[in-house]
């Protein structure tokens, strides 16, 4: 059983501080993880997750009780 749900978002919509999952793993992000604008519009973790037509998984952590 995990302790968290995943939402899927636009990756316009990931803020620094958020948990993802990606490639199969939770990771944090941080603000050097993403980048706007450019050639590929915004990225994360150098993945443009297809120009923003593939939602991000964003983990919604429970808290124990």
């Amino acid at each position: 059983m995990t302790n968290y749900e995943t939402v899927k978002t636009h990756i316009d919509i990931i803020r620094s501080g958020d948990t993802v999952l990606h490639n199969g793993e939770l990771r944090t992000v941080c603000n050097s993880d993403i980048k706007r604008g450019g050639f590929m519009g915004t990225t994360l973790f150098g993945d443009s997750y297809r120009l923003g037509t593939v939602p991000v998984q964003l983990a919604r952590i429970r808290r124990a009780v």
